[in-house]
């Protein structure tokens, strides 16, 4: 009896995926360098460089502030200066650093960390 192929495997490069889409090939891909976590700029820094008004931070490490992504009159943004965490608390979301930085400036993950160990805009 003939063995089934591996029907799970991953494709090879230039072959078909689906729907007559090929998977480009890694070759061509921008690899992020291997200390990136390192180079990554300190959080109170970055923060402080893209939020106007940031307050002091309280006993926790967070800092509040206004939010760049909806029109804000009150300090609905809290940013974490140690772990880089942000929380905006009328609705617009929250994250890490790179995710920050990703909806601030409309970028992809690899684009968005590549722009902040270069120095962030």
């Amino acid at each position: 009896m003939p063995k089934p192929k591996n029907t799970h495997a991953p494709a090879k490069r230039g072959a078909v995926v689906g729907f007559g889409e090929s998977r480009p090939p890694y070759s061509n891909a921008v690899r992020l360098p291997s200390d990136w976590r390192q180079r990554m700029p300190a959080p109170e820094t970055y923060y402080r460089t893209q939020l106007d008004k940031l307050s002091r931070p309280n006993s926790s490490g967070w800092m509040q502030g206004t939010c760049p992504f909806h029109d804000d009159h009150n300090a609905s943004l809290s940013v974490h200066m140690v772990s880089g965490r942000w929380r905006c608390f009328a609705g617009c979301g929250g994250g890490d650093l790179i995710g920050f930085h990703m909806s601030r400036h409309g970028l992809e993950f690899r684009a968005a960390v590549l722009d902040l160990i270069k120095g962030a805009r």
